[in-house]
C-alpha cells in the first residue's frame, strides 16, 4: 500500500505542476509555477505519514479543482500553500493545509467534515480582506451537501457559514464589488430556494432568498450572466417532473432577491417549455443572456420541428425578442432566421443518402403549398468533399470528419446571407 501511496502523491504532484498555469477563472491569480523538488519530497513524507496511519486520498468529486493535492496562495503572500484531501480510517473527511516556511512544509490547519465524499471546493475572498476563504461542499447524498465556508485568517479555520446545498456558485449579483455566495437548496418535493449570502469581515453573514419554479425534478445548469440592461442575474435551468425545461432569472432589487420570470399564480417561470434541447445562452454574442422560447412548426410528415424565439429580459422582467433561430441539435448547427421567415416556416429532414443528412427549410403558403427556401447538409461519408460540391451546393463549414453545405431553392435567398446565418453549436465549457 505504501508503494501505491507514493506513486499516487507523485502523480498528483506532477499533475498539479503540469496544470498550474492552465486553470480558468479568478483562482488563476493564486497559482504559481512549481516549487523546488525538495519541498515536494518533504511534503510527500508528511502525507505518507497520514497514509501509513490509515488515511486515503479523497479528491473532490465535482467542480474545477479535483486533485487530491492542490496548491494555491491562500494568504496572499505570494507563496503557495498545499491542500491535501483525505478520508481517515474512521470514514471522516479532512482538508489539511500545509504552509511552506523556509522551504519546508508544516501543517497549519485541519478542517474536518462528515459525508460520503468531498463534493467540491472553491477559494474566494468573500469579504475582500486579501485572504481567501475556503468553501467546501461536504456531500451527504447524491443530491444534497452541507456547504461550509471557513476563514483562513491566521489559519483559524473558523466556520463562517453552514447551510444545506444542492448547487452553489459565487458571483457579484448586487454589483457592490463583493462576491456573494449563491446557493440552491431543496426545501421539499420539487421545491427549491435560492439563497444569496453576503459575507463581511465585521458582521454575520446576511442572506436574501427567493423561490425557484415549483415542480422541479432536477437542477440542470447554474450560472451568472447579465440581463438586457446590464443587470447581473443568476440563471437557473431545471428539468421539471413532466420533462419540461424551465429557466429562472434571479436578480437583486432594493436588497431583495427577486425571481424575475416567476408567474405568481402558477408558481412556475414563464420560460417553461416542452422542447428541452436548447438552453439559455448569449445567442447573439452581445454579452447578455437570452432565453429560448420554442414554437412548434407546421409538420409536413408527422415529425415535430421547432423554431426558437430568443428573448432578452431586463431587471423588471420585461422581455423582447432578440432573434429567431432553427436549431438542429442532432447535427450540431443552427440557422438564424431572417426577419419574416418565422411566419409559415416548415421543416423536413431527408437522410436517404448514406453519410448525408439534409434539413430543408420551407415556407407554407396560404394555399397549402410548400415552397422550399434552402437546404442545409451535414455530410460525413468518405466522398463528402465531392457531395458537398455537387451542382447547386456550396460549403458552409469544413471540419475533419464532416462538411456542412447548403443549397438554395428560392431565387430571393442570397448565398451570403445563408453563409452568415449558419452557425455551429459548440458545447460550452463545463457542460
Amino acid at each position: 500500500m505504501r508503494r501505491y501511496a507514493k506513486a499516487a502523491i507523485l502523480a498528483a504532484l506532477a499533475f498539479v505542476m503540469m496544470l498550474s498555469g492552465c486553470y480558468s477563472g479568478t483562482i488563476d491569480q493564486y497559482f504559481s509555477p512549481p516549487q523546488p523538488a525538495e519541498e515536494y519530497l518533504q511534503l510527500q513524507e508528511l502525507i505518507d505519514r497520514e497514509l501509513a496511519a490509515g488515511s486515503e486520498y479523497a479528491a473532490p468529486t465535482q467542480g474545477s479543482y479535483r486533485q487530491s493535492v492542490q496548491f494555491a496562495d491562500l494568504d496572499g503572500d505570494g507563496m503557495d500553500e498545499a491542500l491535501v484531501f483525505l478520508r481517515r480510517s474512521d470514514g471522516s473527511l479532512q482538508v489539511k493545509i500545509y504552509l511552506s516556511v523556509n522551504s519546508e512544509y508544516r501543517q497549519v490547519l485541519v478542517i474536518g467534515g462528515e459525508g460520503r465524499a468531498i463534493g467540491s471546493v472553491d477559494f474566494e475572498d468573500m469579504d475582500l480582506d486579501g485572504r481567501l476563504e475556503l468553501i467546501v461542499a461536504w456531500q451527504l447524498t447524491g443530491s444534497m451537501s452541507l456547504l461550509s465556508v471557513y476563514s483562513l485568517d491566521n489559519w483559524s479555520g473558523a466556520l463562517l457559514l453552514n447551510t444545506d446545498c444542492s448547487e452553489y456558485l459565487t458571483g457579484d449579483l448586487n454589483s457592490d464589488g463583493h462576491p456573494e455566495l449563491l446557493v440552491l437548496r431543496n426545501v421539499g418535493s420539487g421545491s427549491y430556494m435560492a439563497d444569496m449570502y453576503t459575507l463581511r469581515a465585521d458582521r454575520d453573514p446576511q442572506a436574501a432568498s427567493a423561490a425557484l419554479s415549483s415542480d422541479i425534478y432536477a437542477l440542470q445548469r447554474l450560472r451568472t450572466a447579465r440581463l438586457a440592461d446590464g443587470t447581473p442575474t443568476l440563471v437557473v435551468e431545471s428539468l421539471m417532473s413532466n420533462g419540461d425545461l424551465v429557466t429562472d432569472l434571479l436578480s437583486v432589487r432594493e436588497g431583495s432577491l427577486v425571481n424575475l420570470t416567476l408567474n405568481r399564480s402558477t408558481g412556475i417561470s414563464e420560460t417553461r417549455r416542452s422542447y428541452s434541447l436548447v438552453y439559455a445562452q448569449d445567442i447573439n454574442a452581445d454579452g447578455l443572456i437570452e432565453i429560448p422560447h420554442p414554437q412548434q412548426l407546421y409538420s409536413q410528415d408527422g415529425e415535430v420541428f421547432w423554431s426558437v424565439a430568443w428573448y432578452s429580459y431586463d431587471a423588471f422582467g420585461r422581455a423582447g425578442v432578440t432573434m429567431t433561430t432553427y436549431h438542429n441539435v442532432t447535427d450540431g448547427w443552427y440557422f438564424e432566421l431572417p426577419v419574416g421567415w418565422e411566419a409559415g416556416l416548415t421543416v423536413r429532414r431527408n437522410d436517404d443518402v448514406p453519410g448525408e443528412r439534409a434539413v430543408i427549410l420551407s415556407r407554407l403558403s396560404t394555399d397549402g403549398s410548400v415552397n422550399d427556401l434552402v437546404a442545409v447538409y451535414k455530410i460525413t461519408g468518405e466522398n463528402r468533399g465531392d457531395r458537398a460540391r455537387l451542382e447547386g451546393r456550396f460549403i458552409l463549414l469544413e471540419e475533419t470528419s464532416a462538411i456542412y453545405a447548403a443549397q438554395i431553392f428560392d431565387p430571393g435567398v442570397e448565398q451570403a446571407m445563408v453563409t452568415a446565418n449558419f452557425h455551429r453549436i459548440y458545447t460550452e465549457w463545463g457542460e
